[in-house]
């Protein structure tokens, strides 16, 4: 009984090992997305997201900096993982709508580059106005 006790209790031990590295690796991300340090906080993250695929946190995170970072696809990429996480998530819900707001901007603006003539088309025109308004109202993705 007493070697299957030891055994069980050092199972517990060695699985809990990656745990605590991937959380000392968390709290790091967390202190250099603090401070600014964007690719150090984006390599933490990746780390941490590779090695503990269910947890939120590192993709929000990775999400926000790809963002700020003018990465808009890897952004919306790690806000849908959120949200393949948790449908629910609030933050992660914005965030992929502002996400997708920057976007619609972008590519509206490209379209009346190459296409001024359908790009004055009523419609387009309401649409890009209220893209305008919007962007007014000063959208960033949540870092909660």
């Amino acid at each position: 009984m007493l070697v299957i006790t030891a055994l069980a209790s050092g199972c517990s031990t060695v699985s809990l090992q990656p745990l605590a590295a991937g959380y000392e690796k968390l709290e790091k991300a967390d202190k250099a997305f603090r401070d600014g340090e964007w690719d150090t906080a984006n390599e933490l993250y990746g780390a941490v997201a590779d090695a503990q695929p269910r947890l939120i946190s590192p993709h929000l995170r990775l999400g926000i900096i790809d963002y700020r970072q003018g990465r808009p696809k890897g952004a919306a990429g790690h806000f849908e993982a959120v949200l393949q996480r948790n449908p629910d998530h609030v933050v992660a819900t914005y965030n992929l709508a502002v996400t997708h707001l920057q976007r619609a901007r972008t590519l509206l603006d490209r379209h009346e580059q190459l296409a001024p003539v359908s790009a004055s088309r009523p419609a387009l025109v309401d649409v890009r106005k209220a893209l305008e308004r919007l962007k007014g109202e000063k959208q960033t993705p949540e870092t909660r």
